[in-house]
C-alpha cells in the first residue's frame, strides 16, 4: 500500500502525471495524448523515478490503452496496444470484471453488451456514439417486443460448482433449484 500510494505522488506531484486509477499492485495514468511515442516516454518517466527508490521491486510498463472505460475498482474494458512499437503492433480489447464476460449472463445481453462497448471505445464523436446507441437499442427493444429475437438469445446457461448438498441457501440460487428439481 506505502508503494502503491508512493508511486501515485511521484505520478501526480513530481511529474505531474494524472492518476486515474490504483491497486495492490498497479497504477493506470492518463497521458492526456494520442501519441504513442509520448505515452511511452511519461510511463517510462515514471518507472525511472519509481524503480530509484526501492532496490527489491522493480514497476514495469504492463500495457497502454488507446481508450479507457473504467467503471469501477477491477472493472475496466479498454482498446489495449499489443506490442507497441513493433511491427506486430495491434489494438485488441481487454475486459476485466466486467459481467457480461462471465457465464451467467444470455447471449443476447452479451451481444448488445459487446456493441455498446464497441461503440464508446470506438473514437467516434460523443454524439454519433449516442445516435447509434439510440438507434440500435430502439431496434433491439422493438424486435424483443415483437418477439423477432429467438428464445435461445435469452437463455442463461449456469453449472453446478459442487456436489447439491453442499449449497446452502438455494432459494437464492436458482440454478441449484432447477438442478434439485
Amino acid at each position: 500500500r506505502n508503494t502503491l500510494l508512493s508511486t501515485k505522488e511521484i505520478a501526480e506531484d513530481r511529474l505531474g502525471f494524472n492518476v486515474v486509477y490504483g491497486d495492490t499492485d498497479s497504477i493506470m495514468i492518463n497521458t492526456g495524448t494520442n501519441m504513442l511515442q509520448q505515452a511511452l516516454d511519461m510511463g517510462r518517466r515514471l518507472k525511472v523515478e519509481v524503480n530509484q527508490l526501492y532496490k527489491c521491486l522493480e514497476i514495469e510498463i504492463d500495457g497502454i490503452f488507446k481508450s479507457l472505460l473504467l467503471l469501477k475498482k477491477k472493472k475496466y474494458a479498454a482498446l489495449k496496444i499489443e506490442g507497441a512499437g513493433s511491427a506486430d503492433e495491434k489494438i485488441i480489447r481487454e475486459m476485466k470484471g466486467l459481467d457480461m464476460v462471465r457465464r451467467d449472463w444470455c447471449p443476447l445481453s452479451k451481444s448488445v453488451g459487446n456493441y455498446v462497448l464497441d461503440q464508446i471505445l470506438s473514437g467516434k464523436q460523443r454524439e454519433e456514439v449516442v445516435m447509434n446507441l439510440n438507434e440500435y437499442l430502439s431496434d433491439i427493444g422493438d424486435k424483443m417486443k415483437s418477439s423477432k429475437i429467438s428464445l435461445a438469445e435469452y437463455i442463461i446457461t449456469k453449472q453446478l460448482t459442487r456436489a447439491i448438498s453442499e449449497y446452502s441457501d438455494i432459494k437464492s440460487l436458482p440454478h441449484v433449484a432447477v438442478a434439485i428439481r
